[in-house]
Protein backbone atom coordinates (compact mmCIF):
# COMPACT_ATOMS: atom_id res chain seq x y z
CA UNK A 1 0.00 0.00 0.00
CA UNK A 2 1.39 3.22 -0.79
CA UNK A 3 0.49 6.69 0.47
CA UNK A 4 1.03 9.91 -1.21
CA UNK A 5 0.68 13.38 1.07
CA UNK A 6 0.84 16.49 -0.51
CA UNK A 7 1.56 20.09 1.55
CA UNK A 8 0.46 23.04 0.22
CA UNK A 9 1.85 25.65 2.66
CA UNK A 10 4.43 28.37 1.36
CA UNK A 11 6.80 26.96 3.74
CA UNK A 12 8.54 23.94 3.21
CA UNK A 13 8.96 22.99 6.41
CA UNK A 14 6.82 25.13 8.14
CA UNK A 15 3.52 23.95 10.32
CA UNK A 16 1.50 22.21 7.56
CA UNK A 17 4.67 20.16 6.24
CA UNK A 18 5.57 19.19 10.10
CA UNK A 19 2.06 17.89 10.54
CA UNK A 20 2.38 16.45 7.38
CA UNK A 21 5.18 14.35 7.91
CA UNK A 22 4.60 13.27 11.19
CA UNK A 23 1.27 11.40 10.20
CA UNK A 24 3.29 9.81 6.75
CA UNK A 25 6.12 8.27 9.84
CA UNK A 26 3.04 7.22 12.11
CA UNK A 27 1.88 5.49 8.93
CA UNK A 28 5.09 4.19 7.78
CA UNK A 29 5.46 2.13 10.85
CA UNK A 30 3.15 -0.47 9.46
CA UNK A 31 4.60 -3.34 7.69
CA UNK A 32 3.55 -3.49 4.12
CA UNK A 33 3.10 0.27 4.20
CA UNK A 34 5.59 2.99 1.66
CA UNK A 35 4.84 6.49 2.08
CA UNK A 36 5.76 9.43 0.10
CA UNK A 37 5.95 13.14 0.64
CA UNK A 38 5.19 16.33 -1.96
CA UNK A 39 5.45 19.87 -0.91
CA UNK A 40 3.92 22.09 -3.15
CA UNK A 41 5.84 25.29 -2.09
CA UNK A 42 7.79 27.01 -5.18
CA UNK A 43 6.09 25.14 -7.43
CA UNK A 44 4.38 26.28 -11.09
CA UNK A 45 1.20 24.93 -10.77
CA UNK A 46 -1.19 26.56 -13.68
CA UNK A 47 -5.05 26.48 -13.40
CA UNK A 48 -6.72 24.14 -15.43
CA UNK A 49 -7.68 25.41 -18.67
CA UNK A 50 -10.52 23.34 -19.55
CA UNK A 51 -9.44 23.10 -22.87
CA UNK A 52 -10.23 19.32 -22.42
CA UNK A 53 -7.38 17.81 -24.70
CA UNK A 54 -7.21 15.42 -22.01
CA UNK A 55 -10.28 13.50 -22.77
CA UNK A 56 -9.44 13.02 -26.80
CA UNK A 57 -5.23 12.77 -26.38
CA UNK A 58 -4.52 12.17 -22.58
CA UNK A 59 -1.81 8.92 -22.21
CA UNK A 60 -1.00 7.59 -18.94
CA UNK A 61 2.91 9.16 -19.44
CA UNK A 62 0.85 12.57 -20.05
CA UNK A 63 -2.58 13.43 -18.41
CA UNK A 64 -2.25 16.99 -18.97
CA UNK A 65 -1.35 19.45 -21.85
CA UNK A 66 -0.15 21.83 -19.76
CA UNK A 67 3.18 21.26 -19.15
CA UNK A 68 4.15 22.25 -15.12
CA UNK A 69 4.94 21.12 -11.97
CA UNK A 70 1.63 19.54 -11.85
CA UNK A 71 2.59 16.06 -14.36
CA UNK A 72 4.72 14.57 -12.02
CA UNK A 73 2.47 14.97 -9.23
CA UNK A 74 -0.59 14.16 -10.93
CA UNK A 75 0.94 10.59 -12.09
CA UNK A 76 1.84 10.26 -8.35
CA UNK A 77 -1.86 10.82 -7.44
CA UNK A 78 -2.73 8.06 -10.07
CA UNK A 79 -0.38 5.52 -8.35
CA UNK A 80 -1.59 6.09 -4.98
CA UNK A 81 -3.88 3.60 -2.32
CA UNK A 82 -4.38 6.61 -0.20
CA UNK A 83 -4.36 10.31 -0.69
CA UNK A 84 -3.19 12.79 1.99
CA UNK A 85 -3.68 16.61 1.35
CA UNK A 86 -3.14 18.83 4.19
CA UNK A 87 -3.61 22.59 3.58
CA UNK A 88 -2.79 25.86 5.73
CA UNK A 89 -6.34 28.17 5.83
CA UNK A 90 -6.83 30.76 3.77
CA UNK A 91 -9.96 32.86 4.03
CA UNK A 92 -11.74 29.55 5.28
CA UNK A 93 -10.41 27.35 2.34
CA UNK A 94 -7.76 25.25 1.19
CA UNK A 95 -4.75 27.34 -0.27
CA UNK A 96 -4.43 28.53 -3.61
CA UNK A 97 -1.70 26.20 -4.57
CA UNK A 98 -3.76 22.91 -3.38
CA UNK A 99 -6.90 24.57 -5.25
CA UNK A 100 -4.98 24.87 -8.80
CA UNK A 101 -3.60 21.20 -8.08
CA UNK A 102 -7.34 19.65 -7.20
CA UNK A 103 -8.42 21.84 -10.59
CA UNK A 104 -5.85 20.17 -12.58
CA UNK A 105 -7.34 16.34 -11.29
CA UNK A 106 -10.09 17.57 -13.77
CA UNK A 107 -8.00 15.28 -16.27
CA UNK A 108 -8.69 12.07 -14.14
CA UNK A 109 -12.50 12.74 -14.25
CA UNK A 110 -12.70 12.47 -18.16
CA UNK A 111 -9.14 11.88 -20.00
CA UNK A 112 -8.92 9.42 -22.38
CA UNK A 113 -6.20 7.09 -20.37
CA UNK A 114 -8.65 6.45 -18.04
CA UNK A 115 -11.72 8.22 -16.69
CA UNK A 116 -12.80 8.15 -12.76
CA UNK A 117 -9.01 7.40 -12.18
CA UNK A 118 -8.92 8.48 -8.34
CA UNK A 119 -12.35 6.36 -7.70
CA UNK A 120 -12.34 4.47 -4.51
CA UNK A 121 -9.06 5.72 -3.35
CA UNK A 122 -8.92 6.96 0.17
CA UNK A 123 -8.83 10.04 0.97
CA UNK A 124 -7.67 12.03 4.48
CA UNK A 125 -8.10 15.74 4.76
CA UNK A 126 -5.46 18.01 7.01
CA UNK A 127 -5.82 21.52 7.60
CA UNK A 128 -3.73 23.98 9.84
CA UNK A 129 -4.83 27.26 10.79
CA UNK A 130 -4.15 30.07 13.76
CA UNK A 131 -6.83 29.88 16.05
CA UNK A 132 -9.29 26.41 16.84
CA UNK A 133 -12.17 28.55 15.18
CA UNK A 134 -10.71 30.03 11.99
CA UNK A 135 -12.48 28.30 9.57
CA UNK A 136 -10.65 25.01 9.56
CA UNK A 137 -13.61 22.77 8.77
CA UNK A 138 -14.78 25.12 5.63
CA UNK A 139 -11.29 24.08 4.67
CA UNK A 140 -11.60 20.47 5.12
CA UNK A 141 -14.58 20.38 3.61
CA UNK A 142 -12.91 22.00 0.45
CA UNK A 143 -10.45 18.94 0.15
CA UNK A 144 -13.85 16.47 0.94
CA UNK A 145 -15.21 18.17 -2.21
CA UNK A 146 -12.44 17.12 -4.39
CA UNK A 147 -12.76 13.24 -2.66
CA UNK A 148 -16.40 13.04 -3.16
CA UNK A 149 -16.16 14.42 -6.78
CA UNK A 150 -13.68 12.20 -7.77
CA UNK A 151 -15.05 9.14 -6.35
CA UNK A 152 -13.15 8.61 -3.51
CA UNK A 153 -13.42 6.86 -0.17
CA UNK A 154 -12.95 9.96 2.34
CA UNK A 155 -11.59 8.56 6.42
CA UNK A 156 -14.48 9.27 8.47
CA UNK A 157 -15.02 12.65 10.68
CA UNK A 158 -15.77 10.45 13.86
CA UNK A 159 -11.77 9.37 14.34
CA UNK A 160 -10.52 12.88 14.02
CA UNK A 161 -12.96 14.92 16.68
CA UNK A 162 -13.67 17.61 13.75
CA UNK A 163 -15.80 17.52 10.46
CA UNK A 164 -14.63 16.49 7.40
CA UNK A 165 -10.96 15.71 8.90
CA UNK A 166 -8.06 16.90 11.42
CA UNK A 167 -8.12 20.54 12.43
CA UNK A 168 -5.13 21.32 13.89
CA UNK A 169 -4.06 24.76 15.39
CA UNK A 170 -0.19 26.23 14.52
CA UNK A 171 -0.96 29.32 16.98
CA UNK A 172 0.41 32.37 16.33
CA UNK A 173 4.06 32.93 17.42
CA UNK A 174 5.98 34.15 14.38
CA UNK A 175 8.72 31.84 12.83
CA UNK A 176 7.01 29.25 14.93
CA UNK A 177 7.29 26.39 12.10
CA UNK A 178 6.80 23.40 14.50
CA UNK A 179 3.34 25.24 16.92
CA UNK A 180 1.16 22.26 15.38
CA UNK A 181 3.30 19.79 17.91
CA UNK A 182 2.19 21.77 20.75
CA UNK A 183 -2.20 21.22 19.71
CA UNK A 184 -1.78 18.32 21.25
CA UNK A 185 -5.66 17.11 20.66
CA UNK A 186 -5.39 17.96 17.07
CA UNK A 187 -2.17 15.89 16.39
CA UNK A 188 -4.18 12.91 18.26
CA UNK A 189 -6.64 13.48 15.68
CA UNK A 190 -4.34 13.74 12.99
CA UNK A 191 -2.78 10.19 13.57
CA UNK A 192 -6.11 8.88 14.18
CA UNK A 193 -7.28 10.31 11.00
CA UNK A 194 -4.59 8.70 9.47
CA UNK A 195 -5.51 5.01 10.85
CA UNK A 196 -8.55 5.59 9.72
CA UNK A 197 -7.69 5.90 6.33
CA UNK A 198 -5.60 2.71 6.37
CA UNK A 199 -8.28 0.66 7.42
CA UNK A 200 -10.93 1.90 5.40
CA UNK A 201 -8.23 0.81 2.25
CA UNK A 202 -7.87 -2.55 4.18
CA UNK A 203 -4.53 -2.20 5.94
CA UNK A 204 -5.05 -2.28 9.57
CA UNK A 205 -8.20 -4.11 9.81
CA UNK A 206 -9.01 -4.14 13.39
CA UNK A 207 -8.32 -0.74 14.43
CA UNK A 208 -12.11 0.30 14.01
CA UNK A 209 -12.67 -1.19 18.03
CA UNK A 210 -9.81 1.21 19.01
CA UNK A 211 -11.32 3.91 17.22
CA UNK A 212 -14.78 3.77 18.54
CA UNK A 213 -13.51 3.38 22.30
CA UNK A 214 -11.81 6.66 22.09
Amino acid sequence: MHILGIHSSPFPEGNTATLLHLVLQEAAQTPGVSTEAVSLAGLTIADCRQCDWCREHQTLEQPCVVADDALPILKQMRACDILVLATPVYFARMSGAMACLIDRTRCFLSGKAGRMALRDKVGVALAVGWFRNYGLEPALLSLHNAFLIHGMRPAASYAAGALYGAAVVSGQREGDQRGVLADEAGVRAAKRLMTEGMRIAGQRPDDAAKLASG
